[in-house]
């Protein structure tokens, strides 16, 4: 008698503990999933830490035309930027045009394409174009919205959109890009589906 009994005050305790446990740990997956983001299962190798630090402060601030609300500074943005793209080597913008967010990502292709030694503009433009699942969080002055990449890239970095009034050509940078690069590119772009507001 006094093993059946021992063996039921243990099964009563598991059985009282099974359903705890069980809610628990349906919990703690929920709370996982919910709050899941594809950043933290990105590879980093290859990547440089100090890139990697730059980056991850990049993320969170978003990219800025230099003067945020109030017409407060944001050149610590700025600056920010053109050091990851002066400093990341090709490979690591390549591999960081694959990094899961939109600002990112905008960096990446703009120091590809700001790197003298890169060739292959055009076709990087136009995957940046088709690049649309993560958007740039982009603000100027008072005003932020999410742009597409290619819409950055477009109008902001190549200035080649003749839907918008023409930038001075003082303010305007060279990339290399021929008239019919700029055709095909422009082409491309226009071809893609507008987004809502």
């Amino acid at each position: 008698m006094k093993k059946t009994r021992r063996n039921n005050q243990k099964r009563n305790r598991f059985s009282i503990l099974f359903p705890i446990l069980t809610i628990v740990g349906i919990g703690i997956i929920i709370a996982f999933v919910t709050n899941y983001e594809p950043n933290w299962s990105y590879n980093w190798s290859g990547i440089r830490t100090e890139i990697k630090d730059s980056i991850k402060v990049s993320e969170l601030r978003g990219i800025t035309s230099g003067i945020g609300g109030m017409g407060i500074s944001t050149k610590s943005e700025v600056y920010r930027r053109r050091w990851i793209m002066r400093n990341a080597t090709e490979s690591e913008l390549l591999k960081l045009t694959e990094y899961p967010n939109g600002t990112v990502k905008a960096i990446a292709y703009e120091g590809l394409l700001r790197k003298k030694e890169f060739t292959n503009r055009t076709n990087l433009t136009l995957r940046a174009i088709q690049d649309t699942t993560y958007l740039v969080d982009y603000q100027s002055g008072c005003i932020g919205w999410n742009r597409e990449i290619g819409e950055y890239l477009i109008q902001d970095v190549l200035m080649i959109d003749d839907q918008i009034p023409p930038f001075p050509p003082e303010m305007q940078t060279e990339f290399g890009l021929t008239k019919i690069d700029k055709e095909k590119i422009l082409s491309e772009y226009k071809k893609r589906p507008k987004r809502e507001y």
